[in-house]
């Protein structure tokens, strides 16, 4: 049997939410000017792999900075100073990863603790430390 919201067509599973509307949310939020500029920075290695050059390459991009609510602290796996950042997943043109960077607005620099995509597949959510 499927779970609810989900729908299985010759095998394969269909979520309800497997349409537009991702770009629905994207097109709703920037209407409201919630996503502000922001920039993910992710580390290429180049170079011999017994002398690697690390270079940090940073992505524009969209999102915004929300706080964790007291539950989730509360577990021990968020941290007082963990914040959730969200990025609009079309804005960016990479897959941010924990130990990358973020930074929203000129404020300040998060490391990625980790990383998970929302159910519409609108944004990236992630768990940012400073």
């Amino acid at each position: 049997m499927a779970a609810a919201g989900i729908f299985a067509f010759f095998g394969d599973c269909v979520s309800i939410l497997d349409s537009d509307l991702a770009e629905q949310l994207t097109d709703a939020l920037t209407a409201f000017d919630i996503p502000q500029d922001a920039v993910v920075t992710t580390q290429e290695s180049s170079g011999p792999p017994w002398e690697p050059i690390i270079t940090n390459v940073p992505h524009a991009c969209s999102g915004w900075v929300d706080e964790y609510d007291a539950s989730y602290r509360a577990s021990s796996l968020v941290q007082m100073n963990d914040r959730k950042v969200f990025i609009v997943a079309s804005t960016l043109d990479v897959t941010p990863a924990p130990g990358n960077t973020v930074q929203v607005a000129g404020g300040t620099t998060f490391s990625i603790i980790s990383v998970e995509r929302d159910p519409a597949g609108a944004c990236w959510v992630l768990q940012a430390r400073v």
